[in-house]
């Protein structure tokens, strides 16, 4: 489906909280690529500035850069996804912060 207007229209009834889930998840996976941007550029300039005292050739720099910054901004993601997920359960009623349902 390419057509998210439709696609809310269509679940409106079923999950009145579909609107706002796909607006955090947005926001989520936005912030997942703001930091990993962010800590790729914090750690290669912070490696750039200490390149002198560093163990390995500079040729790494960009390795080792995306290695964190992907590993940021998978914690980032997940924990934004997560919570993500708890509001439109406890929207839907499914769970709550005190009392959580198996179905």
């Amino acid at each position: 489906m390419n057509d998210i207007k439709r696609l809310k229209e269509q679940q409106r009834e079923k999950h009145p909280g579909f609107d706002g889930y796909l607006d955090c998840m947005t926001r989520a996976l936005f912030t997942g690529l703001a930091s990993f941007c962010l800590g790729f550029a914090g750690t290669y300039f912070v490696q750039k500035a200490v390149q002198s005292k560093l163990r390995y050739p500079a040729k790494y720099n960009v390795l080792f850069s995306s290695l964190v910054a992907t590993g940021v901004a998978y914690q980032t993601t997940s924990t934004r996804t997560k919570s993500c997920q708890a509001a439109w359960m406890a929207f839907e009623d499914k769970h709550t912060v005190l009392k959580e349902e198996t179905y």
